[in-house]
């Protein structure tokens, strides 16, 4: 599980709507209900579904000290541009787990931060499975839709970043790059005649 056994933590204070929470741990690997059913369920807008949209309205700048606000859990993290990271805060997440989240450095890596594409949700939060309160459809981020998705949309592999569907339109697009690049080293060789002496 992404977070181990210490509970997910959301800052529900007066500015939160609540509108999900996470799914208390042990999480297991995949959804657990009938797949076929759930994977193609409406989720409700991205706007009704986050926990702080007061947060949603930063994207303009973020803070002086490169930081932004999760629009799930409230946090506070630094957030990125083009994929450089701005701001050195290493305040610790509070859905870190300081067991999990050590890297093959053994750097302590608890804390998050705000991908540019990611609409205000950290990188803890874009990885938990949330429960849409009134609902109780369990949700979770896909990288690929830039979205909430069913967790059955997830598959088997219920703890990937993309849906089935994003990761099938990956592997297509890779198999296409790769016979296009197989045609290239093709073509060069077999246009040429060499003349003989």
């Amino acid at each position: 599980p992404p977070h181990g056994n210490v509970p997910p933590q959301v800052d529900v204070s007066s500015s939160s709507k609540s509108n999900c929470v996470p799914m208390k741990p042990p999480i297991p690997s995949k959804f657990q209900g009938d797949m076929n059913k759930y994977k193609d369920v409406a989720v409700p807008d991205f706007n009704n579904l986050v926990n702080f949209p007061c947060h949603m309205n930063q994207k303009s700048a973020p803070a002086p000290d490169g930081t932004r606000n999760c629009v799930m859990c409230g946090h506070s993290c630094p957030c990125t541009t083009g994929g450089k990271q701005k701001g050195k805060n290493n305040n610790s997440h509070p859905l870190a787990d300081n067991n999990q989240n050590k890297g093959a450095s053994g750097m302590n890596n608890n804390f998050a931060i705000i991908p540019s594409q990611n609409k205000g949700l950290c990188t803890l939060c874009d990885v938990n499975v949330w429960i849409v309160v009134h609902s109780h459809l369990e949700i979770k981020w896909c990288k690929g839709c830039k979205n909430f998705r069913p967790w059955a949309a997830f598959g088997e592999k219920g703890l990937a970043t993309k849906c089935v569907r994003c990761r099938e339109r990956q592997r297509e697009k890779y198999a296409m790059e790769k016979e296009k690049k197989e045609r290239a080293k093709i073509k060069p060789s077999s246009g040429r005649v060499m003349a003989s002496n």
